[in-house]
């Protein structure tokens, strides 16, 4: 795979629009910012099609704001859509129903559909923020000069690779993860300043809201798998309508013997859920039964009209099938 027609797409296309999955994450929104920012850079005028809003500890970076949710589908006279780290046509975003131009997918989860007119699927990177980087600069921006632009580009990958490595502890880190990491840093990324900003940078409800989700954990199947669950209305009633949940989705893989962490979250139309594995258990094989998708040790689903118990039942009577193939291996 390279970058070359994908480079020929964007220069020759003057208007375009960026979308991503819904209910986006680090990656998602790193992707989307970091590509924003460069095209902007480059005299393109560029825009963010989402229905979803970001959470706060995102706002740090450059051009975040422009992620309200007020754009929900392609505008007049788009030449072209770039849709990143979404796996599925379905998960975007955005309602592309009534576009007909060409739509570029660029992703790195290995259950992608390939639905674009162009797929870059690179499922050996870490995350989505790693393609990105290797395709701006190859449409020229190098970093090296450490412009505002390029420390804000720089910020948004940054965050992206963070997210999605877990603090760079995940198995999906290769030392190209590491040699982009480093270029970063050495090009005037603050790693230290990024972290906190993500992760100690937290309203006092929304360390209330992880005591009560923990305090109702809880374990199955012979302790391996824990389950944590946020109920409809909860987020509300903590006054964090639009918070970021994603750190509680693996908070269940620290306790001893815990093979498999699921996060329940109850909403309008049923139950999202996120799936981690802590060694070899598949969870993307049992989000693929729901609809969803991810990877080996991170995958996330959403279960249409359902609630909660229903929702858990029908991950736990999977999640069984899939443990009692994995203890076979």
């Amino acid at each position: 795979m390279n970058f070359n027609t994908i480079k020929q797409e964007i220069l020759k296309s003057k208007r375009i629009g960026l979308s991503f999955h819904t209910s986006p994450d680090g990656d998602a929104v790193g992707s989307i910012l970091s590509l924003l920012n460069a095209l902007r850079y480059l005299g393109k005028d560029c825009y963010v099609i989402s229905r979803d809003v970001i959470s706060d500890n995102f706002s740090f970076l450059s051009l975040s704001n422009e992620i309200n949710g007020n754009i929900l589908e392609p505008k007049m006279n788009t030449d072209l859509v770039i849709v990143l780290d979404c796996g599925n046509f379905e998960r975007i975003s955005a309602n592309l129903s009534n576009y007909d131009g060409k739509i570029i997918n660029i992703d790195h989860h290995i259950s992608n559909e390939n639905y674009g007119y162009i797929n870059y699927v690179d499922a050996k990177a870490s995350a989505t923020c790693e393609i990105t980087y290797l395709l701006i600069k190859e449409l020229g921006i190098n970093f090296n000069e450490k412009s505002d632009t390029e420390i804000a580009i720089g910020n948004a990958v940054y965050t992206g690779i963070l997210t999605d490595t877990g603090s760079f502890r995940h198995s999906n880190v290769t030392s190209r993860t590491h040699n982009i990491a480093s270029e970063l840093i050495e090009n005037g990324v603050d790693n230290s300043k990024i972290h906190s900003n993500l992760f100690d940078n937290k309203p006092c409800n929304k360390v209330k809201l992880m005591g009560s989700v923990l305090s109702n954990i809880e374990l199955f199947l012979d302790n391996k798998v824990a389950v944590l669950q946020i109920p409809k209305g909860m987020l509300e009633d903590f006054n964090l309508p639009n918070t970021d949940t994603s750190d509680l989705s693996s908070v269940g893989l620290g306790i001893k013997g815990v093979e498999v962490s699921i996060l329940l979250k109850e909403v309008e139309e049923g139950v999202k859920g996120s799936l981690r594995s802590k060694n070899n258990v598949d969870v993307r094989k049992v989000a693929e039964v729901y609809g969803g998708g991810g990877h080996i040790k991170a995958a996330g689903i959403m279960q249409k009209g359902v609630n909660l118990i229903e929702a858990k039942e029908n991950l736990l009577k999977t999640l069984k099938e899939e443990m009692h193939l994995w203890k076979k291996k």
